[in-house]
């Protein structure tokens, strides 16, 4: 009895993983004396690739920088002038603060460094440090000195310049306590200013924009779509199919060979010629109408515009998005940009300012230090003018 011959068929699939945004799981294990600041502990670089890979949302992060420290601090008392300056520093606290807005925008939170005098009376010397370097060292349980000092209320950070390595002896983490008047016999200390987000008061923030953060994802896999969509030709226009079985090696020598030659918008407009030895081995090549997944994406781009401007506390007019059917004049922009003001910037340039005062005032220096606002105009006055121009436009 012949023997059934089988063919195996061997079918091989590719799947692209969909991008997942979702909020950061903080996290202590027993092997790391630090909360874990996220799954991996790279929550922060999840957020800086966002920035950098969203043209809308990277725009918005640096508007509200601008806003909120663009013009510095209001130092017109020659004593807050000499605080402003820095003189020990690097930096003054006008650049300072500016980085610290930025980071305030993106990750939800700043921190600095602060230097105590020989004579452990004032502060000499303020120092920026990058907030997605430092991670918080967890409540220790036992007897130690750091314990005790985490019970009164005191906390205790590591830095590392990179997390990613900090097995290796370069980049091994250090300690670094929080800033305490009562224990400063360390000379340099860290201010860790976290900006409030329920549930996550006790470890790290969550950025303002956090619910927004899947349409960020969205925003990033559009722009890739159309990148790709150039480099291919936009779509696939045609389908070969070869007369015969070749290796896997063949297949990817030719598949290899026909990207080279025909994808990449450079390549547009090529004619394909193929060589065969009689008309039985002639390629298979069929059209493939493009389908509509374009149009899709073109549908798609507003809403991911209106969503992120909107996780944003924001509007379109306020980050400069035109609006259709309207024409934009400089009293809309003025009233969008006073609003976004009132309902976002204020609330950074409060949590900035009352910081630095606080070490202002600890160096003897009475009073407020205000962040300049980067608009010059009154909200209750840009309404009156607005309802000015409507009553007057009603009265035509």
């Amino acid at each position: 009895m012949d023997k059934e011959k089988k063919e195996s068929v061997s079918i091989k699939m590719v799947s692209a993983t969909a991008t997942a945004i979702e909020s950061p799981v903080f996290k202590v294990t027993n092997n790391k004396n630090y909360i874990h600041y996220g799954e991996e502990n790279n929550y922060p670089s999840i957020l800086l690739e966002m920035m950098n890979q969203s043209s809308l949302h990277s725009a918005i992060l640096k508007k509200k920088a601008d806003m909120t420290a663009s013009q510095g601090f209001e130092s017109e008392d020659v004593d807050k002038k000499a605080f402003v300056s820095n003189i020990k520093g690097s930096e003054t606290l006008d650049q300072i603060a500016y980085k610290n807005a930025y980071d305030l925008a993106l990750y939800g939170g700043y921190c600095f460094l602060a230097t105590w005098s020989k004579d452990k009376k004032t502060i000499a010397r303020i120092q920026y440090m990058d907030w997605s370097k430092v991670r918080k060292v967890k409540e220790l349980d036992d007897e130690s000195e750091m314990a005790n000092r985490q019970a009164e209320g005191v906390d205790f950070f590591m830095i590392s310049s990179d997390w990613t390595q900090e097995r290796k002896e370069k980049y091994k983490p250090e300690i670094i306590q929080g800033f305490s008047t009562e224990y400063n016999d360390a000379t340099t200390q860290l201010v860790y200013v976290p900006m409030y987000s329920p549930g996550s008061e006790d470890t790290y923030p969550l950025p303002d924009y956090q619910a927004c953060s899947t349409w960020i994802a969205v925003d990033t896999e559009i722009a890739s779509y159309h990148l790709n969509s150039c480099k291919n030709g936009f779509l696939p226009s045609m389908m070969i199919n070869l007369i015969g079985v070749p290796s896997d090696e063949e297949t990817k020598q030719f598949e290899r060979k026909l990207q080279e030659k025909y994808s990449g918008s450079s390549n547009a407009s090529r004619v394909i010629i193929t060589v065969s030895e009689d008309e039985t081995q002639v390629p298979i090549i069929t059209p493939i109408e493009p389908n509509s997944s374009d149009q899709r994406y073109k549908d798609l781009k507003d809403q991911v515009k209106e969503e992120i401007v909107t996780g944003h506390r924001a509007s379109n007019v306020a980050v400069g998005i035109a609006v259709a059917g309207k024409l934009g004049g400089s009293s809309e922009v003025i009233e969008a940009e006073a609003m976004f003001q009132h309902n976002v910037i204020n609330g950074y340039q409060n949590l900035i300012e009352k910081s630095y005062t606080r070490i202002m005032n600890f160096n003897g220096i009475e009073g407020d230090l205000e962040l300049k606002n980067s608009i010059t105009f009154d909200l209750d006055e840009v309404e009156e003018d607005i309802n000015t121009e409507n009553k007057t436009e009603d009265a035509k």
